[in-house]
């Protein structure tokens, strides 16, 4: 437990802890106005059984003097007003500090989420590589939720509710001390029974809620995401029976969780009341009068009225605490993988981050080793490969061969382990934003959001920060206008969920035209047009072919057509460069090229 708490004050902001202090001594200011609100009840009972007694009491004389009060009459009269308004005034500031908590508490959903998401977007490519999206999910919507409402909320009320219980436990140790020490042994044993019997069935099913939360993500992502492969295979009923499969252990922890938390209510009652009939036996046997036995029971009803909820809300949330601890862990390790100790505050969106760094010569790839992390082969080795600026850059080989992992590694989403990538000599490694934001990338699969194809062109930016020139420069340029012109609603045509609502070969028109809506120098297709059919990537390739002199183009391609027309072509087999040169150098030269052109052929 200890642990979780240091894990979530390093998820929390550091200036946090300046402000728990201060919630903190605010609870302190609230436990001591319930426990006065608890004391006054004997004095009223006191005053409505003998009023005459407390104008006895020399010490209460100077109150009967400012007041005014001389008889009995007026006595209960002030005295009701007086007990009303102080407990006006207490729980007003009750409700104030509730509100001042609930305020706490949800803010920081919204922090650990935003942080939590913001280290995502910022994460290394490589740290994706070997994420499941399903976790990455929950820990954004799911996790950060658990953590402030069922782990860092249980924590202060827990600190509360100890407050109150010390507090009111303290004003009746000091008016009876012997029959209080017996009250709580009875509570305290009980309580610490009962709390010790579910420890460990309720860590257990916290840990497996946790899991099953992120495997429920999982696989609705992947039933929804291949909902058209599964009606089209009758499959399914393999996608229900294991979110079935999935739901029934998180149903089952559910189930205990709140069993556990229903059955304190019905066991605090169970011990006050007999703690009651055991507090009147008690002042009976000390031989007490019923006039002297009424005002303590009444203190000790009233502290009871109050215990009982305090004392059920501690356990409740010390059972929510133990169950939903785990919520902490991954969110703190991937915070903390991700190096991201600064809570930062929101940025305004600027279309350029960082002065683009400008390709004036030629782009140099020296010496390129690459090995993912936790692999043992290396994908590329020794590969050095010089780009002129202008130039047409074709890059074929098979599946596996290492294509890709030159691409991502001149856009920057990858280092390499050995080499350099250099733009007029410049090191991409210290300059990836520079970089990153003079390329244009086209992937295979086009990602569209379910917005405008003006937004989706624009990705990423809202409509206010938009430029229509670059807008209609990147439409004309990507030949889709007449597409758009014939539309309804032009450019502000929704797309649907995927780009359902566009041909695939509109899609990758979209792709095109948002790769060059911020003007960059260099664009990099890969394998842009494999899943489009002979006719539509002619049409594709013909809007990429019109950027030839315009942008230095590299494209990756299975398909020998698609690059015939490039300066250069790289066969890459094996992490290494087999041939290069244009098409009719490697037709005459590479024994491979030619057995792959035959294929096609």
């Amino acid at each position: 437990m200890i642990e979780t708490v240091k894990k979530l004050l390093k998820i929390l902001p550091q200036n946090d802890r300046g402000k728990l202090l201060i919630l903190f001594l605010m609870m302190l200011v609230g436990s001591i106005l319930e426990v006065f609100g608890i004391g006054m009840v004997p004095v009223f009972v006191s005053v409505i059984q003998d009023p005459d007694r407390l104008f006895e009491v020399r010490k209460l004389a100077f109150i009967w003097d400012l007041t005014g009060i001389s008889d009995s009459r007026d006595l209960l009269v002030y005295g009701s007003v007086a007990l009303v308004t102080i407990f006006l005034l207490k729980n007003a500031y009750m409700v104030f500090l509730y509100y001042i908590e609930s305020k706490y508490i949800y803010k920081r959903f919204g922090i650990i989420a935003s942080n939590l998401f913001d280290a995502y977007m910022n994460a290394p490519y490589t740290f994706h590589l070997r994420r499941n999206t399903a976790e990455l999910i929950r820990n954004v919507t799911n996790e950060s939720r658990e953590i402030a409402y069922n782990v860092l909320r249980p924590i202060l009320l827990m600190g509360m509710e100890i407050i109150m219980i010390i507090s009111i436990f303290g004003l009746l140790l000091y008016v009876e001390p012997t029959i209080t020490i017996i009250a709580l042994v009875l509570l305290g044993g009980v309580g610490g029974v009962f709390l010790r019997l579910i420890k460990k069935r309720m860590r257990y099913h916290g840990k497996r809620a946790l899991k099953e939360r992120g495997r429920i993500i999982q696989i609705v992502n992947e039933g929804l995401g291949g909902f058209k492969d599964a009606t089209v295979l009758n499959r399914q009923d393999w996608f229900i029976q294991r979110i079935q499969k999935t739901i029934h252990p998180l149903v089952k922890a559910l189930t205990f969780r709140n069993i556990t938390d229903k059955a304190v209510k019905p066991g605090i009652e169970t011990i006050a009341i007999s703690g009651m009939v055991l507090i009147a036996v008690l002042l009976l046997w000390q031989g007490r009068t019923v006039s002297a036995i009424i005002p303590v029971l009444s203190l000790f009803g009233a502290a009871t009225i109050r215990l009982m909820p305090a004392l059920r809300n501690f356990i409740s949330q010390y059972n929510q605490l133990r169950y939903n601890s785990y919520a902490v862990n991954p969110v703190y390790d991937d915070l903390h993988e991700l190096g991201f100790k600064e809570i930062k505050s929101a940025k305004s969106l600027n279309v350029n981050k960082a002065d683009k760094l400008k390709l004036k010569r030629r782009i140099d790839l020296k010496n390129i080793y690459y090995k993912y992390p936790n692999s043992v082969d290396e994908v590329l080795k020794d590969v050095s490969i010089t780009i002129q600026k202008g130039e047409a850059i074709g890059f074929i080989g098979p599946s596996g061969a290492g294509k890709t992992t030159i691409i991502d590694l001149i856009l920057g989403l990858l280092e390499p382990t050995k080499g350099e990538i250099l733009i007029d000599g410049v090191n991409v490694k210290d300059n990836k934003e520079s970089w990153q934001s003079n390329i244009g990338y086209i992937p295979q699969f086009i990602y569209l959001a379910d917005t405008s194809i003006k937004q989706n062109i624009a990705f990423g930016l809202p409509d206010d920060q938009i430029n229509e020139d670059w807008l209609w420069e990147a439409v004309k340029a990507a030949q889709i206008e007449d597409m758009v012109k014939r539309l309804p609603n032009g450019l502000n045509t929704m797309v649907g969920e995927q780009g359902t609502q566009l041909s695939g070969g509109q899609r990758q028109r979209v792709g095109i035209a948002r790769a060059l809506y911020h003007k960059p120098q260099v664009l990099i297709m890969d394998e842009a047009t494999s899943a489009l059919d002979n006719y539509t990537e002619k049409f594709v390739l013909e809007a990429i072919e019109s950027l030839r002199g315009k942008r230095t183009i590299l494209t990756i391609a299975h398909r020998i057509t698609t690059v015939q027309n490039c300066d250069m072509i790289y066969l890459i087999k094996e992490g290494q460069i087999l041939n290069r040169g244009n098409y009719e150098e490697l037709i005459n030269s590479s024994e491979e090229f030619r057995r792959m052109n035959l294929l096609e052929s």
